[in-house]
């Protein structure tokens, strides 16, 4: 998280509102879940929660990480700003497919809401979750609320790690 904390730091000296927190996004606050990573805990390339999908875990860091409730977040921490407009990344190792069923439930997955959603499905955590959800399925899925649905787009994007390099004085 250091490198995270910089930018943290950074763009609260520009007078921004910003947080970084190290939890694993789930569908329940207080469980403690285990998160290895292949290099360490500030890249995170290679982290994960399914023990059975990490095969090389032996010369992994290992970590022990509390879960947060998105949906509990987004009505704490996002609805009571009543942004304009919420774009919110997922690239969750597996997790979306029961985080997303739980967005869903709590009717958080409309556009006056969170209005864009890149998601990137991790096919390889399916078996472990029962899931059948697929980008389409969610679609059709949303299609059905009453509200507007969140615009879903399919999303894997590893440039997270370059993409941004904040100066001590900017």
């Amino acid at each position: 998280m250091t490198r995270l904390k910089h930018i943290e730091k950074s763009y609260i000296k520009k007078i921004l509102s910003v947080s970084f927190e190290n939890y694993a996004v789930s569908n329940r606050t207080g469980d403690t879940v285990t998160v290895y990573s292949e290099k360490n805990f500030d890249l995170d390339w290679g982290a994960g929660i399914l023990d059975t999908a990490i095969y090389n875990k032996k010369t992994m860091t290992k970590y022990d990480v509390p879960t947060m409730d998105l949906a509990e977040f987004i009505r704490a921490s996002i609805q009571p700003l009543r942004p304009e407009k919420v774009l919110m990344k997922m690239d969750i190792e597996g997790s979306e497919f029961i985080v997303l069923p739980h967005l869903n439930e709590n009717g958080l997955l409309c556009n006056s809401i969170v209005t864009a959603m890149a998601i990137e499905l991790h096919e390889w955590a399916k078996p472990s979750f029962k899931s059948s959800l697929t980008i389409p399925s969610l679609q059709s899925l949303l299609q059905a609320q009453v509200c507007k649905p969140t615009l879903i787009m399919n999303m894997d994007d590893e440039t997270y790690n370059t993409d941004v390099d904040v100066q001590p004085n900017w």
